[in-house]
């Protein structure tokens, strides 16, 4: 269905009809008073009674009828009965030269104003009955003079008449424009009253969140939670960087940069900031140095993570700094206890060991079977306690960097023939399979052959230990590739063929296996997996902590992949290239 407007019907607009008649009704009551006068001489009392009659059809179909349910064309029916009621009117008081010809104009205008060319024809045509058509019915015009009266009288109207409503259809479309224009500034206000509720009601949750925030970093006092600007000023200080650094926060936000808290040693001297911006490339807390404000140090983990704005432009740095000053004191005392247990231990483990020896093979005064077979479980037991006191004693001289290695070319494959040959004996009485995978040709390392002979010693032990009878295990020499960055130790376990050629010592077992969530923790001192402590296996957990500290030493890595019920892998990966030993660091510790 066509709208209304387009099918001729527009909304009532009543006082619009009757506005628009009222200029000729008062034009046309101020005539009928002139009738009056004795200046104005009137031909045919019919004819006014007629004029008068049509005018008051008019003005009552202004009042009267129901345009709100007409089509908008009938609205000229107005105008146009005006303008017949001015006909008899005009043709009674003179004709051509009757006073009352200028009442056409107000109907004139009144049809013009309508938005339809048509009305230009209407007030024409409607002209020019009432002006020629009442003359030539009465044979009034008898002249040229009063034909070309007649007729230019009636054009210059329609001229009038298209010039009125040209000025009309401008005007109603400039309203057109000015109430779509309204409509639309009314649709952006009720837009912008929309957007400023809801920028108000997203201010509100950003205040709530950013205050929800500030409280719970206010709430952590055991940690230093500061953040900086991209150069490094402090934007945040929280009440645990208060407390661990001696200074409030309204003398530091703003006026000191996070680098005057940093031990100056530790920093780069040639750009500072690049300190921040390499600690923050390190997925890992790492010990560092801070300065108090009274220019005491303590050592703190710390952890340092880029901070965005919301378009994801760099906007600084979260740096969250914990206090462990206590636990490497501690751990500092435990190590030196270790370390001089350990050494105190030694000298007479010695000393019992060689007059065991002495009495088990004295030739002179030899033993009966019974108490030489106890003399040697007093020796074994000995023996194996040296070893824990060497283990020991090990751990601790890597934690204190004191470990050093005797340095040749070893041939690994002796290595791995030395370290099965006395893992044969537990095997066999374990009931395990021992199986050797050897290279024909020579795999020659730079390293301490005892060292790496105890750390493969380790390994082959725990696979051994930890694989039930009937269970097999299988040791294996190759060459290989590896990333130089990958050894020493790294963690990334992501390994690309680059060329550096390795040697890969690889042992593995169909044991027990080792839980996932624990792998993480087997190279720490004296831990054990919940495998090997419910099924009651012996041990101390110090094997690959040993293993760990010897590998590294040896520029190399150890890498260990386990599953629960089908065994574990242990490579141990050491670079053929001559190295220079390195003086490792502090290294974890543990065993499976």
């Amino acid at each position: 269905m066509r709208p209304a407007a387009e099918c001729g019907f527009r909304r009532p607009d009543l006082a619009g009809v009757a506005e628009r008649s009222t200029p000729f009704l008062v034009l046309y009551a101020l005539s009928l008073l002139l009738l009056l006068t004795p200046e104005v001489q009137v031909g045919s009392g019919a004819l006014v009674v007629l004029s008068v009659g049509t005018a008051v059809a008019a003005q009552l179909a202004a009042w009267l009828a129901p345009w709100d349910r007409l089509p908008t064309v009938v609205q000229l029916a107005v105008p146009v009965l005006q303008l017949a009621a001015v006909g008899p009117l005009r043709q009674t008081t003179g004709g051509a030269a009757s006073l009352f010809t200028a009442l056409v104009i107000p109907p004139v205008i009144a049809i013009a104003s309508d938005r339809r060319r048509l009305s230009v024809l209407v007030a024409v045509v409607g002209t020019a009955g009432v002006l020629l058509l009442p003359a030539v019915l009465t044979g009034a015009v008898t002249t040229v003079v009063d034909l070309v009266r007649a007729v230019v009288t009636p054009v210059a109207l329609g001229v009038a008449a298209l010039t009125v409503n040209e000025l009309s259809r401008r005007l109603r479309a400039r309203l057109q424009t000015v109430t779509e224009l309204q409509a639309e500034q009314t649709a952006l206000l009720a837009q912008a009253e929309a957007r400023t509720a809801e920028l108000e009601l997203l201010s509100r949750r950003l205040a709530a969140t950013t205050e929800t925030i500030t409280s719970v970093i206010d709430a952590v006092t055991q940690h230093a939670v500061i953040g900086t600007d991209p150069d490094g000023l402090v934007r945040v200080w929280n009440p645990g960087a208060e407390r661990m650094l001696g200074l409030p926060r309204a003398d530091v936000v703003r006026t000191r940069s996070v680098l005057d808290f940093l031990e100056p040693a530790e920093l780069d001297p040639a750009d500072p900031v690049a300190t921040l911006v390499a600690r923050a490339g390190d997925e890992r807390a790492r010990d560092a140095t801070l300065v108090r404000a009274d220019g005491t140090r303590l050592t703190a983990t710390l952890a340092v993570t880029p901070r965005h704005d919301s378009a994801g432009a760099p906007a600084g740095w979260n740096v969250v700094a914990t206090d462990v000053s206590a636990e490497r004191s501690e751990a500092r005392l435990k190590d030196e206890f270790v370390g001089l247990v350990s050494h105190e231990l030694r000298t007479p483990l010695s000393s019992i060991l060689g007059y065991l020896e002495l009495v088990v093979d004295d030739e002179d005064t030899p033993l009966d079977p019974g108490h030489r077979a106890h003399l040697l479980i007093v020796e074994r037991n000995a023996q194996r306690l040296l070893r824990l006191v060497g283990d020991l004693l090990l751990t601790a001289q890597v934690e204190a960097g004191r470990f050093s290695l005797d340095v040749r070319e070893v041939d690994l494959r002796t290595v791995v023939t030395a370290a099965r040959d006395t893992a044969c004996p537990a095997a066999l009485t374990a009931g395990v399979e021992l199986l050797v995978e050897l290279p024909d040709e020579p795999l020659v390392v730079a390293g301490d052959p005892d060292r790496l002979g105890q750390a493969v010693d380790n390994l082959l032990g725990n696979a051994v230990k930890y694989t039930p009878r009937g269970g097999r295990v299988t040791v294996g020499l190759h060459r290989g590739w590896a990333d130089p960055d990958g050894l020493a130790g790294a963690p990334d376990d992501t390994w690309r063929r680059v060329p550096v050629e390795v040697a890969r010592i690889t042992v593995r077992d169909t044991g027990l296996g080792i839980p996932a969530d624990e792998q993480g923790e087997l190279f720490s001192r004296f831990f054990r997996s919940s495998n090997a402590r419910r099924q009651g296996i012996a041990g101390v957990g110090l094997g690959l902590t040993v293993t760990q500290a010897i590998v590294t030493a040896h520029a190399g890595r150890t890498d260990l992949r386990s599953s629960c019920g089908e065994g574990t892998t242990a490579t141990v990966s050491l670079p053929l290239a001559v190295p220079v030993p390195a003086a490792p660091g502090t290294v974890g510790a543990g065993a499976r």
